[in-house]
Order: structure tokens, then C-alpha cells, then sequence
């Protein structure tokens, strides 16, 4: 789930709302990257019939003790428990912690991924771009160090992610960058409200390319599983023995 902001954030408001009945709630989304775009917060409370094909597949991976990281709403949690899995759901923002818990949860954390040990899981799910909590390529390594301690002996990761290079094609095909610059998929973020605006936060989409780099650096194999219809794919990272 993107975002990282308190209590009272604009995606926790425009959640509320539409928990309260607001069904034609609209968030707005403003990036440096690309114009804004309005949402529809049914989007986060979608259910499994609306889920784009490569999340579809990524919960049939699940397997064993499953933590879902940047768990939002909980639509992929719901899931996977009504189909015998144990799922804990770990999720920073506080007031979606509370929204998850009162669609039924129980087994639910408000913490920062990088601040919650002690326990370990056979699968870190992170879906809608989820690895992007990483915010960017420094905190990719750090949460790959990470997330070794909470992954049990043959456990896995199961991420989606987009490759944002199409972004920089020209009409020719060729692929225009300024290799000085950061890295081409570090995203600048705010979410927008009913006026009210977050603030920025960064958010990190990788390529497959250097997510298969970075995993095997910290010890994990990267295999590409599949790819969706507009430079998406789903990537499970297994640990190397």
C-alpha cells in the first residue's frame, strides 16, 4: 500500500469516509513523475474478482505463515484468510490499521516493517507496488537485509512491481536518461483529500534487472514469475541455503 503518513492522513480520511458510506470518495494522487490522477477509494477495498491478474496469482503462492506488508485495507488479507491461510497484517498508518479490524481482522500490526522483529513467516506478500516502501535503492538493500530475519528456513518473498523505463522512450524507441540523476524508478509521492494534502514521500518501483542484482547480493534467488499488460510483474525471491 502507498503512503507513509500519521494518523489523519488524506488516504486515511478518504478510507474512513468510504468505510462510513461515502462510496463515490476520490483521492487524488500527485507525482513527479506523471500528471495527478484521481482515484476512486473503492480501489482499496476492492475485492478478489477486481484484482489485476498478477496479485490473483501472487495469493495462490501464498504459502504457511504469511505476512502482509503494507497490508492497507486488507483485501489481500481477507482473501487469504477465507481460504484456511495464516496471514498476519502489517500495516504503519494507524487508521487503517483500525478500518482492517473492524472489517474483521484480528492478526493486525501498526508498525513500520522496518521496526517489527520477533517473529517469523514462509512468505512476505507486498502487493500494489509494494516494495516501494523501500522508497529507494539504499533502502531496497536494507529491507532485503531485513527480511531475512523474518523468514523462516525456505521462505519466500512474493512482490509486484513495475518497470517505469517506458516513461523515458522516445518516439524512436530509444530510451533517453541522465545516468547523474537517481535512479529512474525513485517516485516522489503526495496524497490529496478533500484539500488536504500529504506530504511528499518517496516510493520505489525496480526493474527486474536490478531487483535480480540487489536479491542475489542478499542472499536470495529472484525468479521472474510472470508479466502483466503494462510493464507489471510478479518476482518471488526465495532465500539461497
Amino acid at each position: 500500500m502507498m503512503g507513509s503518513e500519521s494518523v489523519g492522513s488524506p488516504l486515511e480520511m478518504a478510507c474512513s469516509d468510504f468505510f462510513k458510506g461515502d462510496i463515490d470518495a476520490i483521492i487524488a494522487i500527485h507525482s513527479n513523475k506523471a500528471d495527478k490522477e484521481e482515484v476512486p477509494v473503492s480501489y482499496f477495498f476492492r475485492s478478489y474478482e477486481d484484482m489485476p491478474e498478477l496479485e490473483k496469482l501472487a495469493l495462490s503462492m501464498c504459502s504457511g505463515e504469511v505476512l502482509d506488508i503494507g497490508a492497507g485495507l486488507g483485501v489481500h488479507s481477507l482473501w487469504l484468510r477465507e481460504h484456511g491461510i495464516d496471514v498476519s497484517s502489517l500495516e504503519i498508518q494507524e487508521g487503517l490499521v483500525a478500518l482492517m479490524r473492524k472489517r474483521g481482522l484480528d492478526k493486525v500490526y501498526a508498525a513500520d516493517v522496518f521496526e517489527f522483529y520477533g517473529q517469523k513467516f514462509d512468505t512476505l506478500l507486498l502487493l500494489m507496488n509494494g516494495i516501494g516502501i523501500a522508497s529507494d535503492i539504499a533502502g531496497l538493500e536494507r529491507f532485503l537485509a531485513h527480511a531475512r530475519s523474518l523468514l523462516k528456513k525456505g521462505g519466500k518473498i512474493l512482490l509486484d512491481s513495475s518497470d517505469l523505463l517506458y516513461l523515458y522512450q522516445e518516439d524512436d524507441g530509444s530510451v533517453l536518461l541522465d545516468l547523474s540523476e537517481e535512479y529512474y524508478g525513485e517516485v516522489e509521492y503526495e496524497f490529496e483529500y478533500n484539500g488536504i494534502r500529504s506530504k511528499p514521500f518517496k516510493w520505489l518501483f525496480i526493474d527486474f534487472g536490478n531487483l535480480w542484482y540487489y536479491a542475489r547480493k542478499a542472499g536470495f534467488e529472484a525468479e521472474l514469475i510472470s508479466e502483466g499488460g503494462h510493464f507489471d510483474y510478479l518476482a518471488r525471491l526465495s532465500l539461497i541455503s
